[in-house]
């Protein structure tokens, strides 16, 4: 086995500070009093964030000829820079600096103070103190890439931001960055399979910010496969995975009902054409969805949730206004007059392309959900694809052909103390099957 990474084996801490808010020269060393450390990311937030313990003993600081407790000689008063570098067992790295959020639960003695400290990246606190007030045209992608950079001064991961194959001219109205982005996601269509599929996820994980699409997510191969030990008989080997499942909790709640509410297998949608009056629909059915990736096997009768005659009767109607002429492309009035001129029927959001499609695809993606706990690994991070194999309930151990295969890690918790690391991962997909 590549990875043997095993909880009770212990990460080491290269450096761990609070930095003072005010004197950048002025920071203190934790490393000794850190009780516990838990590290979040989650494909549903733009925000990486912490939390961790700190028991002090009250003689870290020396101020005005005494020795005090960190929270009064630094002083803690919210802002302050927060440094780590921890190896895990396996000396896979998480290097990190976010800023002090929140001081929680401060319980003082004579003899020591025993505080909770939950921290975030600088992006949540830049959405804060910024706006979005220009006007964008061209590709969405485009468009994100410019707030990113320019107002919310973000670090955007290595090749971070995917494209998108449509453009949308809008107006930020004073919005903050990071709603204005994660709107721009839904309205967001990938350069493949036109049409049939749409959505982004903009989501921050150690490497910075990322602008990804559901399928662009789903393509990738698996970074890392995981076994659970009861998946083979004694005896047999493990070799070709890179560690082992601790534990696991498969969820595989069917809620028929709410899925019909929601329209998630054939749906109907009216769009208005306020310019011509006229009224066009657009029907859809998951049984025709042909071009999208799938995470689970691409054998549709393995993939296939529901018995045929539900996916048959429409059992969601949604209606649209159609934004024609609206904002049309041009640096001037005149220039943008002629755009419209040109193509008068054309609209700014190629909503018919994209609406039923995200919100599909967005119901899609959470059909089956897995929590896995292995042994700390810092490698992973939000938006990876792994592959895992469970065992299936039968009378010998042998490997669920239905449950096991490619899952994407949708959040995950890196959770230390001093003698344990552990890896917690949510997992999603969109479809059953293990593929070979």
């Amino acid at each position: 086995m590549a990875n043997k990474a095993e909880p009770d084996k212990q990460s080491e801490i290269k450096e761990f500070t609070i930095q003072a808010a005010k004197d950048e020269g002025r920071r203190v060393d934790i490393r000794g009093g850190l009780s516990s450390f838990s590290y979040y990311e989650t494909i549903l937030s733009n925000i990486v964030t912490a939390q961790f313990q700190v028991l002090d003993s009250g003689n870290t600081i020396k101020k005005d000829g005494r020795t005090v407790s960190i929270v009064e000689g630094l002083p803690i008063r919210g802002g302050e820079k927060i440094s780590w570098n921890i190896l895990d067992p396996n000396r896979n790295p998480l290097k990190m600096e976010l800023y002090l959020n929140k001081l929680m639960n401060l319980d003082q003695s004579s003899t020591t103070d025993l505080f909770d400290v939950s921290c975030a990246s600088k992006e949540f606190f830049a959405n804060e103190m910024t706006r979005v007030v220009k006007r964008y045209d061209g590709k969405i992608s485009e468009s994100v890439t410019k707030i990113l950079k320019d107002v919310l001064k973000a670090d955007i991961a290595p090749n971070g931001i995917e494209e998108t194959s449509n453009s949308y001219n809008f107006i930020g109205n004073d919005k903050k960055p990071l709603y204005i982005a994660t709107w721009l996601g839904t309205k967001s269509i990938p350069t493949e399979a036109y049409g049939e599929t749409a959505g982004f996820f903009l989501y921050q994980n150690q490497d910075g910010m990322y602008f990804k699409s559901v399928d662009g997510l789903l393509k990738q191969e698996p970074k890392k496969k995981y076994i659970h030990t009861s998946s083979v008989t004694q005896g047999e080997s493990d070799v070709g995975y890179d560690g082992k499942i601790l534990s696991y909790d498969l969820n595989r709640t069917v809620d028929l009902q709410h899925n019909l509410m929601m329209g998630v297998y054939n749906n109907r949608t009216l769009y208005f054409n306020p310019y011509s009056f006229v009224y066009t629909h657009k029907d859809f059915n998951i049984t025709e969805q042909g071009a999208v990736k799938h995470a689970g096997t691409d054998d549709k009768k393995d993939w296939d949730f529901i018995a045929p005659e539900f996916t048959q009767s429409t059992t969601r109607l949604m209606t649209n206004i159609l934004d024609v002429g609206t904002i049309p492309t041009g640096k001037d009035a005149k220039a943008q007059l002629e755009a419209w001129v040109d193509d008068k029927d054309g609209t700014n959001d190629k909503v018919m392309e994209r609406m039923v499609q995200s919100v599909m695809r967005y119901n899609q993606l959470f059909s089956v959900t897995t929590s896995i706990t292995i042994g700390g690994d810092f490698s992973l991070k939000a938006g990876d694809m792994i592959a895992c194999d469970f065992p299936r309930v039968s009378g010998k151990p042998e490997i669920d052909k239905k449950s096991s295969g490619n899952y994407l890690i949708a959040n995950l918790c890196h959770y230390m103390t001093p003698t344990h690391t552990y890896t917690q991962l949510g997992l999603i997909r969109d479809s059953y099957g293990r593929k070979l």
